[in-house]
């Protein structure tokens, strides 16, 4: 009796020291649990990883972006100056065609008037004042051949010229045209690679749309539907950029802010008549606030900058970003409406508008 109590003494003993009690079962759970806890770690250390290499993957397409944009507006712009100079060498040969053909008829009537007097002189002395005035008109009639053959053969140098150069301009165009298909090429893929990295976020876009359609709806013009979108918050810095940039599309300045309208209105931005099809590019870093079409300027895109800004671009015929997208300064944002190319370009700040030439390089 005396030795169990002892053995129940001890027992409680090595209870009361260690503070636990022999589990057997109870050990295997807790590793377990352990086991389990370590796997989530492990799996959400990976997701992590993959978010953050998605994230320098979105990153890396946004700048490859931003320079193939660049060499197919660049490249555009090259074509359209090539093509323009093909037309204008066109243009002096067909006038060179029609000068010639004008000198082979006064070069053939000189001649048949030459052969006429030649082929029937006349050395009677009673016609002698007739015979001397044949003479002087043959002297002059061959005075005048010469200077229509000198001319017919500078005006034939001059046709050789213009093919040589057409020649070599065509040869320009061609080489072109194969480089400006493969940059294109990229920038198609480039752009499908942006779309799907945006999936998640189209996703997200159903609510917002709704809600920019009404706006879109009551909206009566762009400074409303652009007060409408909201933009980033103005603090007492008002720049938007320590340099001014380029304007979004490349083109030609036909209307400059303050000046009057065709309907002979103020206009509040710049209009910019620019090549069908013009790649349009995001004018600053920036996001993507309003992307669809409104009350007859086709379709539109709004972005929100930094320090309040916002800018409005219409006229576009296509729209290669979406709501809640951020873009870089320089990235493709769509193309220009090939029966409509002239941009009205307008920038705001809060509910004012703000005249582009104090942001942009003139185009």
């Amino acid at each position: 009796m005396n030795a169990m109590l002892k053995t129940k003494v001890i027992f409680f003993g090595i209870f009361l020291c260690t503070g636990t009690l022999p589990t057997f079962g109870a050990n295997t759970e807790l590793s377990k649990i352990q086991n389990q806890i370590k796997q989530t770690e492990i799996q959400n250390k990976k997701i992590e990883q993959q978010l953050q290499a998605s994230t320098k993957d979105v990153e890396k397409t946004k700048k490859q972006l931003v320079k193939t944009a660049d060499k197919v507006s660049s490249l555009q712009e090259q074509r359209g100056a090539l093509l323009k100079r093909i037309a204008e060498l066109d243009k002096q040969r067909d006038k060179i065609n029609a000068d010639l053909n004008q000198s082979y008829s006064g070069i053939s009537d000189t001649t048949a008037g030459m052969l006429f007097i030649a082929s029937n002189p006349n050395f009677d002395s009673q016609t002698m004042h007739d015979y001397v005035l044949t003479s002087v008109l043959l002297s002059s009639a061959a005075d005048r051949f010469d200077a229509q053959i000198m001319d017919a053969t500078q005006k034939l140098n001059e046709l050789d010229k213009i093919h040589e150069n057409r020649t070599v301009e065509k040869e320009k165009l061609d080489r072109s045209a194969k480089k400006y298909t493969n940059e294109k090429n990229e920038l198609d893929r480039l752009l499908k690679t942006r779309s799907a990295q945006n999936e998640k976020l189209k996703n997200q876009q159903i609510e917002i749309q709704d809600k920019l359609k009404k706006l879109s709806a009551r909206a009566k013009n762009i400074s409303e539907l652009s007060a409408g979108v909201g933009s980033s918050e103005m603090g007492s810095d008002a720049k938007f950029s320590k340099r001014k940039l380029n304007v979004p599309v490349r083109g030609r300045l036909v209307v400059r802010y303050g000046e009057k309208t065709a309907l002979g209105l103020k206009s509040d931005g710049w209009r910019i008549h620019t090549r069908d099809d013009a790649l349009v590019m995001a004018p600053a870093d920036g996001v993507i606030k309003f992307a669809d079409s409104f009350r007859g300027f086709g379709k539109v895109v709004i972005m929100s900058h930094k320090n309040g800004y916002n800018t409005v671009m219409t006229n576009m015929g296509s729209i290669d970003a979406m709501v809640g997208q951020e873009v870089l300064a320089g990235e493709p944002i769509g193309r220009m409406n090939e029966n409509r190319p002239e941009m009205y370009l307008e920038v705001r700040r809060g509910n004012k508008s703000v005249d582009p030439a104090r942001l942009f390089n003139e185009p």
